[in-house]
């Protein structure tokens, strides 16, 4: 049976999972460029180590952009970002958060613990509307 938010939920498993296996790759390449260099020879290890670099520069890129997805990802329940929040003494970003920075809503969970702070967040939202839970 799928909870309320299991959709919601499973894009942030994603993202999750890009960010990693971005960050994996990303190291791998590090990795990559001594033994480049060691095995080798002179030439090859030149135009080797340029389609590295190039590489990592994408996956640089591409780390920002899929950590700024994850990071600004909307709340399930209020819709503000989950993990960043700006108040009047700076911005604050958790992305370890284990609770919604504004509305408080656990992580993962399957329905919403207060159906009542739903509704005043948001007195328009119908789940039937957006597709939650299906």
């Amino acid at each position: 049976m799928e909870g309320e938010y299991s959709q919601e939920w499973a894009e942030l498993r994603r993202l999750r999972e890009r960010v990693l296996t971005i960050a994996l790759a990303g190291a791998s390449v590090f990795v990559f460029v001594p033994l480049i260099n060691w095995y080798a020879p002179h030439s090859a290890a030149k135009v080797i180590g340029l389609a590295l670099f190039a590489a990592w520069v994408v996956l640089l890129f591409r780390f920002f952009y899929v950590s700024g997805e994850y990071v600004y990802w909307s709340c399930p329940r209020c819709g503000k970002p989950f993990h960043y929040v700006a108040r009047w003494y700076g911005k604050w970003n958790n992305p370890f958060a284990r609770r919604c920075v504004h509305c408080g809503l656990p992580k993962w969970a399957d329905c919403d613990p207060d159906p009542k702070l739903k509704h005043e967040l948001d007195p328009f939202r119908t789940d039937s509307i957006l597709k939650l839970g299906k």
